[in-house]
């Protein structure tokens, strides 16, 4: 009963912050009207190119999973991550609900526990160590051409740091089962917490099943990593090909942002994106890219038209494709799963 009280406080407080965002803080960066004025200015073209990026950004989101369940078929991977996707942008707790939610996703496509647990501890390795990059890497690329804030390398040097760390502890676990032992304790506990969180049955994940794991899928992992790697990088910077087009369709020019700039403020964003500040970030990321955007000196109607434009390309496609899969998870007869049988494409 705490937790659920703890749950629904945690809930309350993200749309305040969030309302406080799009009703105070927004509309004193630039006003509601001049941002509808750069919306409307966007041509036909633009908005053809932005909509086929859209879509390539809805359908690579398939690419890392069949790299390391090929056995899953296309409109399965497509809908059981736009639906664990939707999930984590109306419900808060970041990554780690994102992976516990598809786990039992892939579950229910008929994909063992073992298979299913290994898919989605290293796509969420992958994708968060990726994620913790672009920002150095934006750094760097701005550095190169120009200057770049205080505030921008200080996000950029911790985002760095963490995907140190991250990939620290994955060269542990994968060299030495003592380390996986506790690493897989660990991850055990924080899935039964959000699990617990949500009222459903906590997943039956340890240390010893990562020890088991690693056993069993450390030769699959040589030989899928590099699929894994360019994949990830095609889904995430898909993304990032939205932002870019959403800033150049409403006018800002590359000489105004150079890609680099947007590139960082872009980067930026999916760190926030990717903390359990409030579903999906929805409020901080606004802030941080268009903060970025503003910094560098673009003007401030144009960056809220084109960072608006950009979240709604991501998030709205997602939440309906994901709806639509989650109604056909609940329609889709459940069946019991043994850690011995095959992986079925949907």
């Amino acid at each position: 009963m705490r937790r659920s009280r703890r749950a629904v406080l945690r809930s309350a407080l993200g749309l305040a912050v969030v309302a406080a965002v799009y009703l105070e803080v927004v509309p004193r960066i630039a006003s509601y009207g001049s941002v509808a004025k750069q919306l409307a200015s966007v041509s036909a073209p633009w908005a053809a190119g932005l909509a086929a990026a859209s879509v390539v950004d809805v359908v690579t989101s398939a690419l890392p999973w069949r790299a390391l369940l090929p056995q899953l078929s296309w409109p399965g991977a497509v809908g059981f991550t736009q639906a664990s996707t939707a999930l984590t942008l109306v419900l808060p707790g970041g990554a780690p609900l994102g992976m516990a939610l598809s786990f039992g996703l892939l579950r229910r496509l008929r994909v063992t526990a073992g298979a299913a647990g290994f898919a989605v501890a290293l796509t969420g390795i992958w994708s968060q160590v990726m994620i913790f990059l672009y920002p150095l890497a934006g750094a760097v690329l701005v550095l190169a051409s120009g200057n770049v804030s205080t505030s921008s390398l200080t996000i950029a040097g911790a985002s760095g740091a963490a995907a140190a760390v991250i990939v620290a502890l994955t060269i542990a676990a994968l060299r030495s089962p003592g380390a996986a032992l506790r690493l897989g304790d660990a991850a055990g506990r924080t899935a039964s917490r959000v699990a617990h969180l949500f009222r459903r049955p906590a997943p039956a994940w340890n240390g010893e099943a990562l020890v088991r794991l690693r056993a069993e899928r450390l030769t699959d992992l040589r030989r899928r990593w590099p699929s894994l790697t360019a994949s990830t990088l095609g889904n995430q910077l898909s993304a990032y090909l939205i932002f870019d087009l959403a800033l150049r369709s409403v006018g800002v020019s590359v000489g105004t942002l150079s890609p680099s700039q947007s590139f960082l403020a872009w980067a930026i964003g999916r760190v926030i994106s990717s903390l359990p500040l409030t579903p999906g970030g929805i409020g901080f990321v606004e802030l941080g890219m268009i903060g970025t955007c503003v910094g560098f000196g673009a003007p401030r109607a144009h960056v809220v038209a084109a960072v608006l434009l950009y979240r709604g390309l991501v998030i709205v496609p997602t939440l309906l494709v994901g709806a639509l899969a989650l109604l056909a998870f609940r329609i889709r007869p459940s069946a019991a799963i043994t850690d011995d049988d095959p992986v079925q494409s949907s």
